[in-house]
């Protein structure tokens, strides 16, 4: 993917929505990014223009009312696995975002989402990342890596080969907030031999803090399970 141009296909069965995404995207303001938006009303209609055309980015609505966004997503993947995919939707529900990346999905928002945080949205996604709102994310951490009942997007990252198990292990004491102190006693380790080991984690896997590590471990499944 080019990041200096994103191609965009919105499909949402509502005309008001489509209407409205696209206006927002291209007021929106995005900083050395040129974008281009088609819109699709059917699912048929927009795997017709995924054949006409060359499409970066697209954004489904969960609730279609042909087929559900999960499985529209998963078709779309299956055949154009290269493609970011954000939701659209109207509940703020940690299943169906759940759902949706397990479809592989890489971001997941609110209708009633506003202009600025939209564009940060599609800017975030097309750099590989996901993207979720700051409420949705606290659930998804507390329901499926508090919870231990862990969502495994299965897209197995380079970084991870690289972890000791020993490492695994305190990522997923990482997900589960506890400190250097806490990590230490519990494994019988110095509060110096976790730093390292935390440092070195970061080092592996291309982060730079602990939110971007456990957004890293949401996506790639590294949790202990108790």
């Amino acid at each position: 993917m080019d990041p200096s141009y994103i191609r965009i296909l919105i499909i949402d069965d509502q005309p008001i929505v489509r209407n409205g995404i696209k206006t927002m995207l291209e007021k929106g303001g995005f900083a050395d990014i040129n974008i281009s938006i088609t819109e699709a009303n059917t699912s048929a209609e927009a795997k017709y223009m995924l054949r006409a055309d060359d499409y970066d980015l697209i954004i489904i609505d969960y609730e279609l009312s042909e087929i559900d966004g999960a499985t529209l997503c998963r078709q779309i993947l299956s055949d154009y696995p290269q493609l970011r995919v954000l939701t659209l939707s109207n509940a703020n529900s940690a299943e169906n975002a759940q759902e949706m990346l397990k479809a592989g999905a890489r971001g997941y928002v609110l209708k009633t989402i506003d202009a600025e945080s939209l564009v940060h949205a599609i800017a975030t996604i097309a750099k590989g990342e996901l993207f979720f709102t700051e409420r949705l994310a606290n659930a998804l951490i507390e329901k499926y890596i508090l919870g231990k009942n862990f969502i495994n997007i299965g897209n197995e990252h380079p970084g991870v080969a690289k972890l000791s198990k020993r490492e695994k292990e305190i990522v997923g004491m990482i997900c589960e907030q506890l400190t250097n102190d806490q990590i230490a006693k519990q494994l019988f380790l110095s509060k110096r031999t976790i730093d390292n080991h935390r440092q070195n984690i970061l080092n592996k896997l291309g982060m730079v803090n602990t939110a971007g590590l456990v957004r890293f471990a949401v996506e790639h499944g590294l949790v202990n399970r108790a």
